[in-house]
């Protein structure tokens, strides 16, 4: 039983920070409705600067300097590339994307090496703690917290200020908002750099529990699309709760059956989609024809 709780607590780790990925990417397809493929590799940078701030300015303010750095690059890919497919076929967005996700991989392997590096957990949430019922990772322990933490920030903002309000209607509909006056390019912009900050977020939560190495970023995207698929497109709450279900489902696999873990994100996904084809809470979207 002590296993099965320790596995059932990964998951639920690991759920949250997919979770935390997948709100970024679930943000931009709802309001530019673009399957933006450099997701993964934001969340690379957010590890990588992570990685080399963490030496000179402490843990605390690369957690806050590192994705307002990946939020300036993800404003810059916008502003100079991505915004030329809005409007255009989806299909030329995942293209593009897709193309500038491999070339920034190739950026990362000429700026950091080829090789795969460890990051120490902070000093203060180094070690174990004892829950009473287990002995757990203080760093986890930290990780879930800031996650959630995070997941609600994120929900206020949308829920509880008028720019939210905003971006949750230019998601329904972005001709009705210009037709209100609203500056929708602007606000694509800033949308699309708030979704690379929480990819960058996550990628410095997650730093110290995965090593860090050039392929980190492909690695969690195909993750994150499932969840955003999973949950329904442009679902606030189905992306938490799609990152839940995909992160327990595959930490607890390991447990029974290691070989099989990797395909049981994309298994629940399609027995899900068979019979709720906009996923658990989605509305249409630009996935469908």
């Amino acid at each position: 039983m002590t296993e099965f709780l320790s596995f059932l607590m990964n998951g639920v780790v690991l759920g949250l920070i997919f979770a935390v990925v997948a709100l970024g990417f679930t943000l931009i397809l709802g309001v530019m409705q673009v399957i933006n493929f450099t997701h993964g590799i934001l969340f690379a940078l957010g590890a990588y600067f992570a990685f080399s701030m963490q030496k000179h300015v402490g843990f605390w303010l690369a957690l806050i300097l590192a994705p307002l750095l990946v939020g300036v690059v993800g404003w810059l890919l916008e502003r100079l590339v991505i915004h030329r497919t809005y409007g255009g076929n989806p299909l030329f967005g995942l293209l593009l994307t897709f193309g500038l996700a491999m070339a920034l991989e190739e950026v990362i392997r000429m700026v950091w090496g080829k090789a795969g590096y460890s990051v120490a957990a902070p000093r203060f949430a180094a070690g174990s703690l004892d829950l009473g019922f287990m002995i757990y990772s203080k760093y986890r322990l930290l990780l879930a917290a800031l996650a959630i933490l995070i997941i609600l920030l994120v929900w206020l903002f949308l829920e509880k200020t008028p720019y939210g309000a905003i971006i949750k209607a230019g998601a329904s509909d972005a001709e009705m908002v210009m037709a209100l006056g609203k500056n929708l390019p602007r606000m694509r912009t800033f949308v699309f750099a708030i979704g690379s900050v929480l990819a960058g977020v996550a990628g410095v939560i997650a730093a110290p529990i995965w090593s860090v190495r050039p392929t980190i970023g492909t690695a969690i995207l195909m993750p994150a699309f499932v969840i955003v698929v999973l949950g329904g497109i442009g679902s606030f709450w189905g992306s938490v709760l799609a990152g839940l279900i995909v992160g327990v489902s595959t930490s607890v696999s390991v447990m029974f059956w290691a070989q099989i873990s990797d395909i049981i994100p994309y298994v629940i996904m399609t027995a899900v989609l068979l019979f709720r084809p906009r996923g658990l809470m989605g509305e249409k979207s630009v996935l469908e024809v």
